[in-house]
């Protein structure tokens, strides 16, 4: 699809003023990672998970080394395969890992219903997601005309048929699409509650047993209904389900007790992706220093995790896909993410910029980013220099960078990034 002008608007903001990913675009500047993706697509998206496989996979970069942009395109590679996605970032308040219950939480919260149609913009959410997916099979709005559509017959019929582990859960989802076209509100309000894993009320109990839908979402049984969710998902028509979970570090850096329990859950979960999850892909972004220092404090984790090599086209059983072995050298690779770049930075401002000029600005600043500020977020803090240097150019004229001028503008980034303290280098 064409890059428009409002999402080229969109990528340099984000990018200009975090150095971050925005949350749709990253395909328009994404470099270097092709194999990684490929060989994704071949074993995974396009064969394994689509015949109810399942399979985890842990990516490991440093800070600022491209996690988020690694999982966006996870993500939309997912969505071409006809997918859906859950993307859920991880932190010990809102989404312990430690908690099966908050997860499960945390991953119908976080289910997004995405159009192709770049200009909409996703949702979140299990009951969404329903409502969507509904929507999409009778092919417009829902009402009470809906019951007689011959694709709406025929999705019940197949949800009715298809083996959910809990039938509650097959219960519930069944009488939520019904209530959507039947616009039974008090019934929508219990059965949205009950299947987000929230508190539900005394009220909502009288409601949801007349539906056949008996007791709770808990922590014991958390697990279980993920994996009546997955399944559901499948009876959906769709060819699986793909959870992204960002941000373990954090988790992680809880210690004690809390910490075994996320480990211990985080091996739960690569055991049970053997059989018990079908068409179903957990992905992991941690730092190196969870791999190095924690996992080794549980041998039973580490057996799982530990690898000969890491993942790619001829080790694809390898759960551990590190960003730091890409398809490029360090400073090809981002010199490669500075030229596509301009091109954006021209659209989205209708600007002309020199090409030649702005391709060596790039190379310099993608040498010092490289070699003089190595260890803190060199790729991160090359994107965000690079972008704000085109519009600074754009506004007060271009000229080739200094190697010293080069210094100071990554310098001033460095500054933005960690808070105004200028660590030694």
């Amino acid at each position: 699809m064409p890059l428009t002008q409002p999402m080229a608007r969109q990528i340099v903001e984000v990018l200009g003023s975090s150095g971050t990913p925005p949350v749709k675009g990253v395909q328009y500047f994404n470099v270097g990672n092709h194999s990684l993706l490929d060989a994704l697509d071949e074993y995974y998206f396009s064969s394994y998970l689509q015949d109810g496989g399942a399979a985890y996979k842990m990516v490991i970069g440093d800070y600022g080394s491209g996690k988020s942009h690694f999982l966006y395109c996870l993500r939309d590679l997912a969505w071409e395969r006809g997918f859906a996605v859950c993307k859920v970032d991880l932190s010990p308040v809102e989404t312990p890992y430690n908690d099966q219950r908050a997860v499960y939480a945390a991953v119908a919260r976080n289910l997004i219903w995405h159009e192709a149609d770049e200009s909409v913009s996703d949702e979140y959410g299990l009951t969404r997601f329903l409502e969507g997916t509904l929507q999409r099979v009778v092919g417009g709005p829902l009402d009470l005309e809906t019951a007689n559509h011959p694709n709406y017959r025929a999705l019940i019929d197949t949800l009715e048929l298809a083996t959910v582990d809990s039938l509650a859960y097959k219960n519930a989802v069944l009488a939520y699409l019904e209530a959507l076209i039947r616009d039974q509100e008090e019934r929508l309000d219990s059965l949205t509650r009950w299947l987000m894993g929230v508190a539900t009320t005394p009220a909502d109990t009288k409601i949801l047993r007349e539906l056949g839908v008996s007791g709770k979402i808990t922590r014991p049984n958390a697990f279980r209904m993920l994996r009546s969710l997955a399944q559901t998902i499948r009876a959906l028509s769709y060819s699986g389900l793909i959870l992204l979970f960002d941000e373990v570090d954090r988790m992680a850096s809880i210690g004690g007790k809390a910490e075994k329990l996320a480990t211990d859950n985080l091996r739960e979960v690569i055991d049970r992706c053997r059989d018990e999850l079908p068409g179903a892909m957990f992905v992991y972004a941690v730092p190196p220093q969870f791999i190095n220092d924690v996992v080794p404090r549980y041998p039973a984790l580490q057996q799982r995790i530990r690898t000969p090599g890491r993942f790619s086209r001829i080790n694809h059983f390898s759960p551990q896909i590190s960003l730091n072995h890409l398809d490029m050298e360090e400073n090809d690779l981002m010199l490669a993410i500075g030229e596509k770049l301009i091109p954006i930075y021209e659209l989205a401002f209708d600007a002309q910029l020199d090409h030649k000029i702005q391709y060596a600005n790039a190379a310099i600043l993608a040498n010092v980013a490289r070699d003089v500020f190595l260890d803190i977020s060199h790729r991160r803090l090359f994107v965000k220099s690079f972008v704000s240097e085109l519009a600074r150019q754009h506004a007060a004229g271009e000229h080739l960078l200094a190697e010293e001028e080069a210094i100071a503008i990554i310098r001033g980034q460095v500054d933005d990034l960690s808070g105004g303290a200028t660590p030694p280098y």
